[in-house]
């Protein structure tokens, strides 16, 4: 088997192999040192539900959310005009406003 990510012809570890990892990591006392990711698609869905479940327990979850459905979706072309505008040196930067901008989160923060 091939890694699929990079198009590698270098071996993946298989699922089996991986548990039998796993299953020597738990029998030598390093229990915490691996966790189990879940591999099914069964398994993926209940750790989701899980999380939303987790975060809904949290005050002001519901807030959150229907505020992050609000936010319009970023423009992709602005990012990538901006970031060809940065490697050209044509994007103006204010030192002293990214100065200011610093010292007021360092305030946030501090508080």
């Amino acid at each position: 088997m091939t890694d699929p990510i990079s198009n590698n012809s270098r071996p993946v570890q298989t699922d089996a192999s991986l548990r039998k990892t796993l299953d020597k990591a738990k029998g030598s006392g390093f229990v915490g040192a691996v966790a189990t990711a879940p591999t099914s698609e069964s398994e993926i869905a209940a750790s989701k539900s899980a999380a939303a479940q987790r975060g809904a327990e949290v005050p002001g979850f519901k807030k959150i959310t229907e505020r992050l459905k609000k936010e319009p979706e970023f423009d992709r072309a602005k990012v990538d005009s901006i970031k060809q505008a940065i490697q050209n040196g044509q994007y103006p930067l204010n030192p002293r406003r990214i100065a200011e901008s610093f010292v007021a989160l360092e305030n946030l923060i501090t508080q």
